[in-house]
């Protein structure tokens, strides 16, 4: 009698993963940051200001450099890791604002209470980046929201002055837009590491307009925690 087998079912597998975020900015200070600063709103009063990139822009240019990262551009590997650099200052720069201010909330006498602030309206949006960093600037957005809030908080109870409240205002404020300033510039130059070390032409025209590439970064030795694996992994030099 013949033996018969019973057919292997094919493995199960899940679907694709799905998951979708949102923030409420409260303060105009925070959406104002979100927004960013256009070019035809640099000039007020007779005074040139320089125009700023709003966090729609900072999260799209984290994404491209990111692509161009896994594809082995070392300059992209280069503004990865200032990026998460930056971020990595301005949030605890942020964070320790806080703190102080939290500090002046809570020396009230006893027998009075403060409830946490809000807006009565805050603006939702939704958010969706393609790289890691990009989330991360969110992040840094939302902890200036906060600390935004609680000062206006401290000044409108009398715990603050006002120079005090700009004060902390532009401390966090500044450190958001240093983090803006780490991506703003960035541009697709196609180039790959062994461009770089066997200088092609695309690798000197890549120098040339972008300088010098951090020997840490070409080595392999320095790159970003959250930069994704190289397609060609980059070789001691």
């Amino acid at each position: 009698m013949a033996e018969q087998t019973t057919p292997q079912a094919a493995p199960r597998r899940s679907g694709a993963l799905q998951s979708s975020l949102s923030i409420d900015l409260h303060s105009h200070y925070a959406i104002r940051l979100w927004e960013g600063r256009r070019r035809d709103e640099a000039q007020t009063r007779g005074k040139k200001r320089p125009e700023i990139i709003g966090m729609p822009q900072a999260i799209s240019r984290a994404g491209i450099a990111g692509r161009d990262a896994a594809a082995g551009n070392p300059y992209a590997d280069q503004v990865l890791v200032r990026l998460e650099d930056a971020l990595k200052a301005a949030t605890s720069r942020v964070r320790e604002t806080v703190e102080k201010v939290e500090r002046v909330l809570t020396a009230i006498p006893a027998g009075i209470n403060l409830s946490e602030v809000s807006s009565v309206e805050p603006l939702n949006l939704d958010v969706f980046s393609r790289s890691p960093l990009g989330y991360r600037c969110v992040w840094l957005l939302v902890h200036f929201d906060q600390l935004a809030l609680k000062v206006f908080q401290a000044f409108h109870y009398g715990l603050i002055s006002l120079s005090e409240r700009d004060q902390y205002l532009n401390v966090g404020g500044h450190a958001v837009r240093q983090v803006y300033g780490v991506i703003q510039g960035y541009k697709t130059v196609p180039v790959t590491y062994d461009d770089i070390r066997n200088n092609t032409a695309r690798g000197m025209a890549a120098t040339e307009k972008l300088g010098e590439i951090d020997p840490a970064i070409l080595s392999g030795e320095k790159r970003s925690s959250f930069s994704p694996l190289l397609t060609t992994p980059a070789e001691k030099v």
